[in-house]
């Protein structure tokens, strides 16, 4: 990031790298070690395949795996998440809904 901030116009400073730029560094995704980290980045495991050389840099995937591990709160989990990646399906945390996730993602993707 420290090296790519100057190619965004206007170029981004180093401070503002530093304190409002926050990366998400998948494991086994190249693309971040073109570059020298800035302070605020957090590391990820990546699920995809060893032979799939660019599905850690895969957004959706990171997006899956974040909501996976923290958390979606209130948000629904992406159908995406379970059909594509194989993560597990997201437990309701509302008793009163009846439709399962494979029901919910039927139609999706």
């Amino acid at each position: 990031a420290k090296l790519s901030r100057l190619s965004f116009i206007p170029a981004l400073s180093l401070d503002a790298l530093n304190t409002k730029v926050f990366n998400i560094i998948p494991d086994r995704d190249v693309v971040p070690h073109l570059d020298d980290r800035a302070r605020l980045f957090q590391e990820i495991r990546c699920t995809a395949p060893l032979n799939d050389f660019a599905g850690c840099h895969v957004s959706e995937r990171t997006l899956c795996e974040v909501m996976f591990t923290c958390g979606s709160s209130n948000r629904p989990a992406l159908c995406e998440c379970n059909k594509k990646y194989g993560y597990d399906p997201p437990i309701p945390v509302n008793s009163s809904i009846t439709t399962t996730f494979e029901e919910a993602c039927k139609n999706v993707g």
